[in-house]
C-alpha cells in the first residue's frame, strides 16, 4: 500500500512538471511570436557604391543625382520605405554662418560644430544612444520636401538649444538662418521641426533641398556633395520596381557600360541587387 502510494505521488509530481514545461514553453512562444509581430516587417537595405572605389569610401556624388530623385521619389517610395543620402559635413563657422530671423535663441551656441544636408533621420539615428523628437505636425519626410514661400527648409537641432529659447518662442515657431558666404552671400531660412538627443549633439541637419541651394555659386561643390545614398525596403516590396528605378541612374553590377543614365550623367556609381548580397 506504501509503495502504491509513492508511486501516485511520484506520478502526481511528474505530470506537475511536465505540465509546468509544457506552459512555460507556450508562454514564451507567445511571448517570442508577439514581440516579432510588433517589430513589424524586416527592413533591408541597398547602398550605392562608387565603381572602382573601395567599399564604404564617400561618393563624392553629384547633388544632382538626389535631386532627381527626390523629384520622383513618390514613385520610389510606392515600394522601398525610405530614400537616405547624406552630403558633405560643413563646419561652422568656417563654412556656414548660423543666424536667427527673430532673436528667439539667447544662449552661447559654441557646441554647435557642424552643418549637413540629409534626406532621412536615419542619417541621425546613427549615432550614439539617438532619439529624435519632431514637432506635431512633422516628420521625416520634410527633409525631402521644397518650401517654396518665404521658409525654404526645415531643419533639426540638438535637443540642448531648447534651453536657449527666450521668453515668449515657443519651439514650434522657431526659425534659423544658414549663411554661406562664398564666393557669393546667400542665405536660406530653416523652419526647425524637430530635435535630437544623442551621444554627440554638435550638428544642425538641414534638408536637402535648401541645404544644397547654400551651394547654388560653387558648382565644384555641388559636383561632389553627397557622400552616401542608399534606399531601404521592407519584406515582400516589388523589387523589379525598385530596381527599375535604381537603373534610371545606376548600373546593378560593376561592369562600366557607355553611353549615359536619367540625367544624362556617365554610369560611375552602381549597387548590387539583393539576389547577390
Amino acid at each position: 500500500m506504501e509503495k502504491d502510494k509513492k508511486k501516485t505521488k511520484g506520478r502526481i509530481a511528474i505530470f506537475i512538471t511536465a505540465s509546468t514545461i509544457i506552459v512555460a514553453g507556450a508562454v514564451l512562444l507567445f511571448i517570442l511570436l508577439g514581440n516579432k509581430e510588433e517589430e513589424g516587417p524586416s527592413v533591408h537595405e541597398i547602398p550605392v557604391q562608387r565603381i572602382g572605389a573601395e567599399e564604404g569610401a564617400s561618393l563624392d556624388m553629384p547633388y544632382e543625382y538626389i535631386r532627381s530623385m527626390m523629384k520622383r521619389q513618390e514613385s520610389l517610395l510606392k515600394n522601398a520605405v525610405d530614400i537616405e543620402a547624406q552630403t558633405i559635413i560643413a563646419k561652422r563657422p568656417e563654412n556656414i554662418l548660423l543666424a536667427y530671423p527673430k532673436p528667439w535663441h539667447v544662449a552661447p551656441v559654441d557646441r554647435l560644430l557642424y552643418v549637413q544636408g540629409i534626406t532621412s533621420i536615419r542619417a541621425i539615428e546613427r549615432k550614439g544612444n539617438c532619439e529624435v523628437t519632431f514637432i506635431d505636425g512633422y516628420d521625416s519626410s520634410y527633409l525631402m520636401m521644397k518650401n517654396d514661400g518665404d521658409v525654404k527648409g526645415y531643419a533639426i537641432l540638438p535637443e540642448w538649444m531648447k534651453e536657449g529659447i527666450a521668453p515668449g518662442y515657443k519651439v514650434d515657431d522657431i526659425t534659423i538662418k544658414l549663411i554661406n558666404e562664398e564666393p557669393r552671400h546667400w542665405s536660406t531660412d530653416f523652419k526647425v521641426i524637430g530635435f535630437y538627443k544623442a551621444d554627440t549633439e554638435d550638428t544642425i541637419y538641414a534638408s536637402m533641398y535648401s541645404f544644397a541651394e547654400l551651394y547654388k555659386f560653387e558648382e565644384d561643390v555641388l559636383n561632389s556633395l553627397i557622400t552616401s545614398l542608399t534606399i531601404y525596403y521592407e519584406d515582400g516590396a516589388d523589387m523589379s520596381s525598385i530596381y527599375s528605378f535604381m537603373n534610371d541612374y545606376f548600373l546593378d553590377s560593376q561592369t562600366k557600360k557607355e553611353g549615359q543614365n536619367l540625367i544624362n550623367m556617365d554610369y560611375d556609381f552602381f549597387y548590387i541587387p539583393i539576389t547577390e548580397q
